[in-house]
């Protein structure tokens, strides 16, 4: 695709994702931590149909789908992550965790540049970012699986 404004056009339906998603993340009344892994899951998922997507309406169907799991993942995480301070530390912690945003934010494209080198083509970049979301996923639903089965629960003769 060589026309901005179609580009554009894509760019924003997209964007329309992110801000589905953050919306989703609002109307939703549970704590993000369990949220986690299917929220990655739904990146992996976009990441995976802009790998295999064999043409522009389908690479912005993986984008809407990839924008969709951020919209959920930014607040999930920067909730997640302000839970663990202080009431009083809170605005150092979301100053510190915006920034990082935008560090990775400025990252990513370099990332996926070199990431493009390494596999020949941008389209498998995106998959290894693709592969990289589902292994973050799994790793959580492991890790809370583990978490949950250490937690000690009453005893069955102390169950009333």
């Amino acid at each position: 695709m060589a026309n901005t404004g179609m580009i554009g056009l894509a760019t924003a339906v997209a964007s329309a994702g992110t801000v589905a998603g953050a919306i989703a993340f609002a109307r939703l009344k549970r704590s993000p931590g369990p949220m986690l892994p299917a929220v990655f899951t739904v990146c992996a998922a976009g990441f995976g149909v802009i790998f295999l997507a064999g043409s522009v309406p389908l690479m912005i169907v993986g984008a809407v789908i990839n924008c969709l799991g951020t919209g959920m993942l930014l607040p999930s995480l920067l909730t997640s992550a302000m839970s663990r301070l202080q009431y009083e530390d809170r605005g150092r912690g979301t100053g510190l965790w915006t920034s990082a945003f935008f560090g990775g934010s400025f990252v990513c494209p370099l990332v996926l540049l070199a990431l493009e080198s390494a596999v020949g083509t941008l389209a498998g970049a995106v998959g290894v970012l693709g592969l990289a979301s589902a292994i973050v996923a799994a790793g959580l639903l492991v890790a809370r699986r583990q978490a949950s089965a250490a937690e000690p629960g009453p005893l069955p003769d102390q169950v009333a």
